[in-house]
């Protein structure tokens, strides 16, 4: 009995053992093991792997495409109007280990990149219209804006929405493989009055327009890497400065003044350029997109009340041009109805002039057989006419009217 327990025990602590010494790696996982804290192996394949139980820690990362959905935030054009931009990026995990030394977890990542994504969008978009931002422009003939049958502005789609993301995304990968630096310079005391002086930066920059990692991003550096960025295009207190030179083997820039400027002791100006991380974040950037571009809040209610105005006027002009036609429509059906009833009264007078005229050939061919009998009838019409219930008619007996009253057989058989 003593040894069925023994056994017992023994094949509990075997399992328990076991189950803390394997663990399996999916297909969509890359696995760090840490051994207090420091990183002991890296898996990226699917399989059944062995670590010391209890003492290794297995950590996982998702090696599928993964989504960042930055805070929308408010940013302004270049007219300096507001547009609330709503974008997102998509970025895979190259280096775990850098991963989780820098950014530590997914969540980390999130917020990070969503600062690096929304600041490198503040930038591009600082460059650029609205027209251009949204990627459509009104089409305008001669001056004149081109409208559909429905009075609204008629818009072509243009390539300037593809030429910013990929200006994005071109900035947004160049932060996360370099650290953006900015300095404030003086002009020194001992070079006021000269074009030009010279100052040294604490290390080699980067080459913002060659991002390919098999390349060596400090030797294609040159002076468009450098800006002057507290102005506009250069623009600083007193004088326009530009980068004149780049010496990369002391790291040297020369700047110098436009022409017909000169420089000024205490003069301030601000500089920006990359240089390598010294926090690699073990990431790529697949892709930034912009979901929304919107109006702030806090200008609806006027974009609402132009929006009315715009439909009131289409409105009133769709009521003007519709009591136009209602016009010439009542113009034309009365002209009609004109011509309609001239055409009937003509054919009514001419087949009323052909009935009395046969009317008359008949009587007149009637008479010429018995004018008698014609003179008969015509005076008992009269009669009909004259000789209604409780008429009294005083005549003479010798009238005519009365001669066939008087004798009306003699007077039908006389010839």
């Amino acid at each position: 009995m003593r040894n069925l327990i023994i056994a017992g025990v023994l094949i509990i602590i075997a399992i328990v053992v076991l189950s803390q010494s394997l663990y399996t790696v999916d297909e969509t996982e890359q696995v760090l093991v840490t051994r207090f804290g420091d990183v002991k192996n890296v898996h990226r394949t699917a399989g059944l792997r062995v670590k010391v139980p209890f003492v290794d820690t297995v950590v996982r990362f998702d090696r599928r495409l993964l989504r960042i959905d930055a805070d929308p935030e408010s940013m302004r054009d270049s007219k300096k109007e507001n547009l609330v931009i709503d974008s997102y990026a998509r970025y895979r995990i190259l280096n775990p280990v850098l991963f989780r030394k820098t950014l530590i977890s997914e969540d980390n990542a999130f917020s990070r990149l969503g600062d690096i994504v929304n600041s490198t969008l503040r930038e591009q978009i600082a460059l650029r219209t609205r027209p251009e931002i949204i990627g459509a422009r009104a089409i305008v003939i001669n001056g004149i804006p081109l409208e559909d049958e429905e009075g609204l502005a008629v818009f072509e789609s243009t390539e300037t929405r593809t030429a910013l993301l990929a200006e994005v995304l071109e900035g947004v990968r160049l932060r996360v493989i370099a650290s953006e630096t900015t300095d404030s310079i003086s002009v020194p005391i001992d070079m006021e009055g000269d074009d030009t002086f010279n100052i040294t930066l604490p290390e080699l920059i980067l080459d913002r327009d060659n991002l390919d990692r098999d390349s060596n991003l400090k030797t294609g550096a040159d002076t468009s890497d450098i800006r002057v960025v507290n102005g506009l295009e250069g623009e600083t207190a007193g004088f326009d400065l530009e980068v004149r030179l780049w010496a990369p083997a002391t790291r040297t820039v020369t700047l110098g003044v436009q022409p017909g400027e000169s420089l000024t002791e205490g003069d301030n100006f601000t500089i920006q350029y990359f240089t390598e991380r010294t926090d690699p974040l073990g990431i790529e950037i697949i892709d930034v997109r912009i979901k929304r571009a919107d109006f702030p809040d806090s200008v609806t209610p006027s974009i609402f009340t132009r929006m009315r105005a715009e439909r009131n006027r289409i409105a009133t002009k769709f009521r003007a041009e519709g009591d136009e036609q209602d016009l010439e429509i009542r113009a034309e059906a009365n002209k009609s109805r004109e011509v309609i009833l001239a055409d009937a009264d003509k054919a009514s007078n001419q087949l009323r002039g052909e009935g009395e005229a046969e009317a008359i050939r008949i009587l007149a061919e009637s008479l010429e057989q018995d004018p008698e009998f014609f003179s008969f009838r015509r005076s008992l019409e009269a009669y009909q006419r004259v000789l209604n219930m409780g008429t009294t008619v005083i005549l003479s007996a010798d009238a005519d009217l009365f001669r066939f009253l008087d004798s009306p057989g003699a007077q039908l058989e006389s010839p």
